[in-house]
């Protein structure tokens, strides 16, 4: 079953029509290069806003993130709970309970693709996603979509915002018309850079 979605997720990925905003290429647009070089580790505060469709409310929870560079990260949720999300490159961890990231499928495969544009590398990026990105003084701005259907189905566009230093914001806006929106702010404070499940 597992080769099977492996084959339509490829095939999916050459029958589609839609032309790349950005030229498919394994270089990185300048800013964004210098953001993935100058990304080592980094501690940042963050501001999560969850917009539902069907709700008026906005939910806000708040904590703070440590992001070591081909390592993983660590997640802390401060409010309104207080739950720890801990992600290696293999595993992760929810308030201490251990398990394979390849049991979120999803997660995983887009995990995979950031991890290696963080890296330097963007063909696995502009293959899955159709990407408008434009640079302005010392930020950038990138908004990939989706090419693929099995993404599709799920996540209408990705938009992050940044600098040459920090990833500034992230917009997620899902098919179901719900809204993530995260804001992060490079903490003064460096947390421990040990991530582990």
């Amino acid at each position: 079953m597992k080769n099977k979605n492996k084959v339509i997720f490829v095939l999916l990925g050459i029958l589609s029509t839609n032309a790349f905003a950005y030229p498919m290429t394994d270089e990185m647009p300048e800013k964004l290069k210098t953001f993935a070089d100058n990304l080592t580790s980094v501690s940042a505060t963050f501001k999560q806003t969850k917009i539902l469709p069907e709700s008026t409310k906005r939910f806000i929870s708040t904590g703070y993130v440590k992001f070591v560079k081909n390592v993983g990260f660590t997640w802390h949720q401060q409010k309104p709970s207080d739950d720890v999300f801990t992600s290696t490159l293999t595993n992760y961890c929810v308030n201490g309970e251990n398990k394979e990231l390849r049991d979120l499928p999803y997660f995983y495969r887009v995990k995979s693709m950031i991890d290696k544009m963080l890296n330097g590398d963007m063909s696995d990026f502009l293959f899955a996603f159709n990407v408008d990105y434009s640079e302005h003084k010392n930020t950038w701005t990138m908004v990939a979509t989706p090419r693929l259907t099995v993404m599709a189905d799920m996540i209408q566009n990705l938009t992050m915002y940044g600098s040459s230093k920090d990833l500034t914001k992230m917009i997620m806006t899902y098919y179901d018309g719900t809204i993530v929106i995260l804001e992060f702010n490079r903490s003064k404070k460096d947390f421990d850079d040990e991530i582990v499940c």
